[in-house]
């Protein structure tokens, strides 16, 4: 029988404009931060911006995706996910147009609301999937990390150029267009979708006895596997052309290749999942996976370390393990969750911990950075934190499930039919 947060998978013409939908909504959950950094030098010398300013502009959307996400699972909830994730789109084209209009606080303001919305995708998004693709799941999220991450390139590439032209407030703002193209294509694919009924939700607030993530081993090591990816990524993004600047005195042509390589080959890693799952036998772990994508990170901190001359070597290596790290730690949310109501508990609690542990990864390395005047304790720190990731991948991959008749530890087994569309994990 079905429970009333399952429901029969779409047929097979609407999943497709859903799954359609859903790419298209990966589009803009990095896309508008992405654009920023481009144009930083144009923003900082026009309004006037001090450093920190500035880096609020990156740093304040991922801080959104930490503190916002008990709310977007809670709007989740409230509206139904058809309805919370157009609302999240709709706020991103608002914040988009929003950010460009006046100064430095109108700035911070689009860019808060660009971040509330992302962060409704980010936790809402994986419930749709779950529970929309059943036993594709694990391949249709991959995809959709894919398109999170061709977003951000592509918006990152094309801004410089646009603002040239026009000027760096059209260059942010033309990318509604994208957004306004994803919201219009997913009410289509959502139109006539009921919402959850109310009383799918029990008076203490959505959490019926057993169902805290906060108390499930499962939960907590998919939590710390986004959190260890997301400062691995973060600190890489922020210092790698800083290292090459300093251990081997590169100019910044050279330091700015190491990082787009770093950035771009990020599309590609998003891709090794979902294909190395298309393969697999349904119910099957992926801790080999993680462990092959954590030595992947290993590969590129070693090299900076021991031989930063061969930096062209791992920055295509670190890009494909920062794109299948995010794609991976994605899976694993609809892959360890039992049903939708699983899936944005599960969510909501690892974008809280991950990217609020996330967002400190450029601050402590630069911490010690400053306090040892070189890059060889930093890139120990890194190592040390890869290390955590293997464990937490190996222990994550396994495929046990969180969720359903209150929170459990079982072996996870390809049912076929019989459950509400959810015939795999």
């Amino acid at each position: 029988m079905n429970t009333p947060t399952q429901r029969q998978a779409r047929p097979a013409p609407r999943a497709g404009l859903l799954l359609l939908a859903v790419l298209l909504a990966g589009l803009n959950l990095r896309g508008a931060i992405a654009a920023v950094s481009p144009v930083l030098p144009e923003i900082r010398a026009e309004l006037g911006l001090s450093p920190t300013v500035a880096g609020l502009l990156t740093t304040l959307p991922v801080l959104c995706f930490a503190v916002l996400a008990p709310p977007a699972a809670w709007l989740g909830r409230r509206l139904g996910p058809e309805r919370a994730v157009l609302a999240g789109l709709l706020a991103i084209g608002a914040g988009t147009v929003l950010r460009v209009l006046d100064g430095a606080p109108v700035l911070l303001a689009g860019t808060f609301v660009i971040g509330a919305g992302m962060t409704v995708g980010n936790v809402l998004l994986p419930a749709v999937t779950k529970r929309d693709f059943a036993e594709r799941a694990g391949t249709v999220t991959g995809l959709y990390t894919g398109a999170l991450t061709c977003g951000a390139a592509l918006m990152a590439a094309l801004t410089a150029p646009i603002a040239a032209v026009a000027g760096w407030r059209w260059a942010l703002a033309v990318w509604v267009v994208v957004t306004a193209v994803a919201a219009a294509v997913w009410t289509a694919a959502t139109r006539g979708t009921a919402p959850a009924p109310a009383a799918a939700v029990p008076p203490s607030g959505g959490r019926p006895a057993g169902m805290s993530a906060w108390r499930s081993p499962v939960a907590w090591a998919v939590a710390v596997v986004l959190a260890l990816q997301s400062v691995l990524y973060y600190a890489l993004t922020t210092w790698l052309p800083t290292v090459l600047v300093d251990e081997l005195g590169a100019d910044l042509g050279t330091a700015g290749l190491a990082a787009t390589l770093f950035q771009v080959l990020g599309i590609p890693g998003t891709l090794v999942v979902p294909a190395v799952l298309a393969r697999r036998r349904p119910g099957s772990g992926q801790s080999g996976l993680g462990v092959a994508v954590a030595g992947a990170w290993a590969v590129l901190i070693a090299g900076l370390l021991l031989a930063p001359q061969a930096w062209p070597v791992w920055a295509v290596v670190g890009g494909l393990a920062q794109g299948a790290g995010v794609s991976l730690a994605f899976t694993l949310v609809v892959l360890r969750a039992a049903d939708e109501t699983a899936v944005r508990r599960l969510s909501g609690m690892s974008s809280l911990v991950g990217y609020g542990v996330g967002a400190t990864g450029p601050l402590v390395v630069g911490a010690v950075y400053a306090a040892t005047g070189g890059w060889t304790a930093p890139l120990v720190l890194l190592l040390v934190v890869t290390a955590g990731l293997t464990g937490a991948l190996a222990v994550a991959g396994r495929p046990v499930a969180f969720g359903g008749e209150g929170f459990h530890n079982v072996e996870v087994r390809y049912r076929e039919g019989g459950d509400g569309g959810h015939r795999g994990y």
